[in-house]
């Protein structure tokens, strides 16, 4: 049992009033490391990828040029049409070029034009409080507003929320207890960092994806993303490369369209109330009657301006949500109970019913707006689609115990146990698993009460802990049936159409997971207090988890639902605090925190060994495997290694093996294509590290916290290595960043930016050589077939193209480390002295310089990619998929105490 209670007034002569203002600053401040050196440009010639038609024709594995004009004979940046755009053009050197809209510009990097996409975002709380009592009344009103504006173009918060609290007394022994709130939420396009095509129009899409995938490096965002340049002047939407007539050609314009014209906006508001009744029945009993309801009611819009011609196209989507919760309790508790010498007790019994629905409501349009720029249902150039109903439904009664013993105040013995009844568990006819409980039981002794201890030893405490957890699982889990897919609406007489509302299939009867967990501690306080530390030891393991079992196809059903699994976690928490300096006017407190967590797999379904969970970052996900950790990472395209099954001894084994194109002239690893256990998402051990400070009136809080160990998968070293825009892909490209210069017995042509690919040849592998004939270098490393003649060195653009290729690449390189040591937070308070603040007629004045997140002392991610990019909320989130700068806010505080 939780209770959540607000603030109540205190009694006092006079009102008390609290005043408080926040003012914060968000600062993009770093993006990830670029190369600078080469900017737009094409691969070269290659089997899959439409090259602009006007490089010369002697240029098929040239790059670093560009192409030219055959009627002006000027040279312009390649403008990657129909395609994504790469970096495999010339070196910068301030070049005259055509630009991708005909202008003239010169060609050279754009060293910021990552972080040149955001700008300062702020944040400002403002929050007003009054209280006060009297003999029998206390109450308490607080009101807080937030404004806020993010980093991207057209994202903002706005959030007003009040509290009142009355407590009043109608005898005795007997008062009441009155809580309500309210809070409205305003939430206008916020960032997405998920991976997804760079269309979508949700806050722009995904920044990360836009700045390794589609701008090179010489794109400058200033100029680009202005209304001009983004909306096209002949013909309205955003500009289409693909139309020959449209002047301008730049790629991917729609991304700075979208977030300019596309409004995503999420409306929330919410309801809390709780009424309570406390009768104090004896000196040691107190009878306690509540109900509270908690309603939230949502809405949501988009608004899509169309980006084809005359903008055409475009999209509005509507959508209505509620959720309504509500319960009813009553808790009768016994306080400090005297049941024998020496021994006391406390406890409650009580119990209480909860209930919570959810519904929504949706319309979208089809097929575009008739009208471009007016936002309703019934604009829509197809019949539009709505769809609702009941998503959430679900009841649960619970009834709950504690006894807890005390001894001579150094022996604690406190035990508890719940009940609960969930309709989630609860099949058609009223039978199934439906009941799980809850026990728990503490024991702690306070050594230095029981013994003399040394005067080192100021407290001494041991305990120990063990509960048993339980859970259901969602409603409509285990009671599928039919439910509206959606209607199309005006064409009359159309049926509304139905689909059953689960493609799994259920195991019979059910149980509620269940989590046993056990814990050990020590806590010890030295030198007055001066030196501490708590240690703590705990196992957790968590069996019949409700999990869906894929099954074969021809079952009909992609899986069935089945209690399955026992997950350990096992782990140490370790704390150690201490005052290294303490004087009459300056004090100094630090703690450093440590903690490691090793889960495994101990058992799953009979006769499954592993089973995904969820998390992925393209192609690599997370799993679980039985005697390895929760969050494994596989992937299917880890490169492949080489095996000689008839000598063991041969020193290739283990090299990767080499996939080879012809058409390319290209060596690069071969893909497993099957799955390969090759990380593991778990840290090692997190720790932290608090200082506080205080001198006078003074005082300073500094905050670190840190990870280590763990991986993570990113995909933007992926993608940013397939198109050239990450420093990695420097090597090669010319003879001064370590590449081979040689004349290609292919064509002639002198060719300064090869490389000898480290891997060896499979079984088989013929190439092509120069006369057309073809030779075996199966078993043999690429320096070996090169330096017998049989390859030419692989061109670097090849290489990188093939090797972070979405057909194949690889993922050996971009799954790495992620370990970091982040300043969290400082803060400098200073209380102005109270002979000041009662000239001023108010009680107290504090002013706080806060700065949060300034920065990372260490990162092991490359090219100071961000750490806190995940993809997702989940457990099981494997890694990236797009990222957002470093960010850290600074600003102040004010509070006034009247």
């Amino acid at each position: 049992m939780v209770l959540i209670t607000t603030k109540k007034g205190i009694k006092s002569d006079r009102i008390g009033i609290d005043f408080s203002q926040n003012f914060m600053v968000y600062n993009p401040y770093k993006g990830p490391e670029f190369q600078n050196e080469f900017g737009g440009g094409s691969v070269g010639a290659f089997f899959t990828d439409a090259r602009d038609p006007n490089y010369q024709p002697n240029q098929m594995w040239t790059t670093k040029v560009f192409p030219v004009d055959p009627i002006t004979n000027e040279p312009y940046i390649d403008p990657a049409i129909n395609r994504e755009n790469e970096n495999w053009g010339p070196r910068f050197a301030n070049q005259k070029v055509r630009n991708y809209d005909g202008t003239w510009t010169e060609y050279k990097a754009v060293p910021n034009n990552y972080l040149d996409a955001f700008r300062n975002g702020t944040l400002s709380t403002t929050s007003f409080a009054f209280s006060g009592a009297g003999d029998k009344t206390t109450y308490r009103f607080a009101a807080t507003r937030d404004g806020q504006t993010g980093i991207s173009v057209g994202n903002k918060m706005e959030r007003n929320n009040f509290n009142l609290r009355i407590t009043h007394q109608l005898a005795k022994w007997l008062g009441t207890d009155l809580t309500a709130g309210y809070t409205s939420t305003n939430n206008t396009n916020p960032q997405n960092l998920a991976w997804a095509p760079y269309t979508d129009t949700f806050a722009g899409d995904n920044w990360g994806v836009a700045y390794t995938w589609m701008f090179p490096r010489n794109y400058d965002t200033k100029y680009w993303n202005q209304k001009s340049k983004y909306t096209s002047q002949v013909y309205g939407g955003s500009p289409r490369g693909t139309n020959p007539l449209e002047p301008n050609k730049v790629m991917a314009p729609e991304f700075w369209f979208n977030m300019h014209n596309t409004v995503a906006t999420m409306e929330g508001r919410n309801f809390i109330g709780r009424f309570a009744v406390n009768a104090d029945l004896a000196k040691w009993a107190k009878l306690v009657v509540e109900g509270n309801m908690n309603n939230n009611y949502g809405k949501y819009e988009n608004k899509a301006l169309g980006q084809f011609t005359d903008f055409s196209g475009g999209s509005y989507t509507i959508n209505q949500s509620k959720k309504e919760s509500s319960f009813i309790k009553g808790i009768l508790m016994f306080n400090n109970i005297t049941i024998a010498k020496d021994l006391g007790f406390s406890g409650f019994i009580g119990g209480e019913m909860y209930n919570t629905k959810s519904s929504f409501a949706q319309g979208t349009t089809s097929g575009g707006l008739m009208v471009p720029g007016n936002y309703f249902i019934a604009n829509s150039v197809n019949s539009p689609i709505v769809t609702g109903g009941i998503n959430y439904n679900k009841k649960i009664n619970s009834v709950y115990a504690s006894a807890d013993f005390d001894y001579k105040n150094q022996l604690y013995l406190a035990t508890t146990w719940r009940g609960d009844w969930s309709s989630a568990l609860t099949y058609k006819d009223g039978t199934g698993n439906n009941f799980y409980n809850y026990p728990s039981a503490s024991l702690s002794w306070i050594a230095s009460e029981t013994f003399n201890l040394p005067a080192v030893i100021t407290f001494a405490k041991l305990r120990a802990n063990v509960a048993a957890l339980g859970k259901d699982t969602d409603p409509f889990v285990i009671n599928p049936g039919y439910k509206f897919a959606a209607k199309v609406i005006g064409l009359p007489g159309e049926p509304t159409r139905a689909e059953f509302s689960s493609s799994t299939t259920l195991s019979s009867k059910l149980k509620p997971e269940r989590k046993i967990s056990t814990e050990v501690g020590i806590e010890a306080r030295f030198m007055k207090n001066r030196i501490g530390f708590d240690l703590t030891l705990y196992q957790d393991n968590t069996y019949n988890q409700i999990v869906d079992i894929s099954t074969p196809i021809e079952t009909g059903v992609s899986g069935v639902k089945i209690n399955a699994g026992n997950i350990q976690n096992r782990g140490i928490e370790i704390s150690l605090d201490g005052r290294p300096v303490q004087t009459k006017n300056f004090l100094w407190n630090s703690r450093l925190t440590f903690s490691r967590n090793k889960n495994l797999i101990v058992s799953l379904a009979e006769g499954r060994t592993d089973f995904f969970l969820g998390g992925a970052a393209f192609d690599a996900s997370s799993w679980a495997v039985v005697g390895k950790s929760y969050g494994t990472i596989r992937s299917t395209t880890q490169s492949l290694k080489y095996v000689n099954a008839e000598n063991n001894a041969d020193p290739r084994t283990g090299m990767t093996v080499l996939a080879w194109r012809n058409d390319a002239r290209a060596a690069f690893p071969q893909r497993s294509n099957k799955y390969q256990d090759i990380g593991n998402i778990n840290a090692r051990f997190r720790g932290g590290f608090s200082n506080d400070i205080s001198y006078k009136s003074w005082s300073l809080n500094v905050l670190f916290d840190a990870k280590i160990g763990g991986d993570m998968a990113m995909s933007s070293i992926r993608s940013g290595t397939h198109t050239g825009v990450l420093p990695n892909t420097l090597f090669g490209r010319d003879a001064e960043h370590g590449g081979i210069t040689w004349t290609s017995k292919y064509d002639g042509i002198t060719y300064d930016d090869g490389m000898i690919i480290d891997g060896v040849f499979a079984k088989g592998q013929k190439v092509t050589l120069p006369d057309g004939s073809s030779a075996d270098v199966g078993g043999m490393t690429f320096k070996e077939a090169y330096a017998a003649g049989l390859v030419e060195p692989t061109h670097a653009p090849q290489f990188y193209y093939r090797y972070a290729s979405s057909s194949t690449g690889v993922s050996d390189f971009w799954i790495v480390k992620s370990s970091w040591i982040a300043l969290r937070q400082v803060m400098l308070s200073y209380n102005l002295p109270k002979s000041v603040a009662a000239k001023m007629k108010v009680s107290g004045i504090s002013i706080s310089l806060i700065g949060r997140d300034l920065g990372y002392i260490y990162n092991s991610l490359p090219f100071d990619l961000n750490p806190a990019s995940l993809n997702s909320n989940l457990t099981s989130a494997v890694g990236e998929e797009g990222f957002l700068p470093m960010i850290r806010s600074l600003g102040g505080s004010l509070k006034v105490q009247l």
